[in-house]
């Protein structure tokens, strides 16, 4: 049996996506990047020419909130899960997974990390209750 983590996507941002993948993100913010300990521990110690990416998810599939939501799901033995480290969400214990990883700050405010990615094959969308390839057919078929 396959295990999967899932997260809430806004549809909005998968169709418009140039590439068809799933970047992992950088979060900014005074006083820290990261909210979770661990990421700011290691953000704190990278030079400046890298930085840390992440990608939140939840191990139990999350009701969609709000309009222009969708849930996608990814198997946890995703190749790129094998490269980058995951850990508990302190914010979400019962249920919530970050998967996380350096990779190099291609400038000091991008947001999307150029190498850690999910290619949308790899990932499945909730569709009236079925699990759909993340494709951009499937992407056509729901509501705006």
């Amino acid at each position: 049996m396959t295990n999967y983590v899932y997260r809430a996507e806004k549809l909005d941002r998968l169709r418009k996506a140039e590439e068809r993948v799933l970047r992992l993100e950088r979060q900014f913010g005074p006083p820290h990047d990261y909210p979770q300990k661990m990421l700011e521990t290691v953000r704190k110690q990278l030079p400046a020419n890298r930085a840390v990416y992440r990608l939140e998810c939840q191990t139990r599939v999350p009701a969609a909130n709000g309009e222009n939501t969708v849930i996608v799901r990814i198997p946890e033995r995703n190749a790129l899960f094998a490269e980058v480290t995951r850990i508990p969400d302190e914010r979400n214990l019962a249920s919530g997974v970050i998967y996380f990883g350096v990779d190099d700050a291609v400038s000091q405010t991008n947001k999307l990390s150029p190498n850690l990615a999910i290619p949308y094959e790899k990932v499945d969308v909730q569709v009236g209750g079925a699990w759909l390839p993340l494709t951009p057919a499937t992407l056509a078929k729901l509501p705006a």
